[in-house]
């Protein structure tokens, strides 16, 4: 059975069913909502995000910051309304997940910072003349707790830093699976166009191919 493609050969992107009403999804999960279209460079690994629009209007300090860290980079770029609802969750999962990722990487650097201070005075602890040994232990003892307790904490950090990574990065494997269907059906429907502009060249316009009635059975003598 054969199917017939409809659409644009220039949809190259998002498929070919622009010409489909758009579902109706919150603005700030809106692609079309956006005002100024923004993305990082595709070194970066953020492939599929444009900045949230808050990014742009909220003179809060924290996604200004941490705004070129991938943080504000949430909303899907994909528009194909078959696929803009799937997407608009996507893009609130991805928001939801940045803004926590910024607590936990910010407590991260800090906890970081004081295990490096920690393993620093513990490298350059250096006994004082005439001061009993139990002194040195005792503070020796406290300055490797410290240090412990540091590491035990950055670990449990990373721990959670690893769980959004992974979350995300699951969002955007999703995001690669849509954008694969997509330029398929995108090959596919240029492969249509083409064979058609060839089939027009070959066979002129008056011939009576053109007038035949199309068939999707095959061709042939009953038995």
């Amino acid at each position: 059975m054969a199917v017939a493609l409809t659409g644009s050969p220039n949809s190259t992107q998002q498929g070919f069913s622009h010409t489909a009403p758009q579902p109706a999804v919150p603005k700030h999960l809106s692609v079309h909502a956006l005002t100024r279209r923004r993305k990082l460079a595709s070194s970066t690994g953020n492939l599929h995000g444009y900045m949230a629009e808050d990014y742009h209007q909220i003179n809060w300090p924290l996604p200004k910051m941490f705004g070129e860290e991938k943080y504000g980079y949430s909303l899907i770029d994909i528009t194909d309304p078959r696929y803009v609802k799937e997407c608009s969750s996507l893009s609130k999962k991805l928001i939801r997940l940045s803004y926590d990722q910024q607590i936990v990487d910010l407590e991260w650097r800090k906890t970081y910072n004081a295990l490096q201070k920690a393993e620093h005075k513990q490298a350059t602890l250096r006994p004082r003349e005439g001061l009993p040994a139990k002194f040195l232990t005792k503070t020796t003892e406290m300055l490797k707790k410290d240090v412990d307790n540091a590491m035990k904490y950055l670990m449990e950090l990373q721990e959670q830093k690893d769980l959004f990574e992974k979350e995300i990065n699951d969002v955007y494997s999703r995001c690669d699976a849509i954008k694969a269907d997509l330029k398929k059906e995108s090959d596919l429907e240029e492969l249509r166009v083409h064979m058609e502009g060839r089939t027009k060249g070959t066979i002129s316009e008056d011939n009576e191919f053109w007038r035949r009635k199309f068939n999707i059975h095959r061709e042939g003598k009953k038995t």
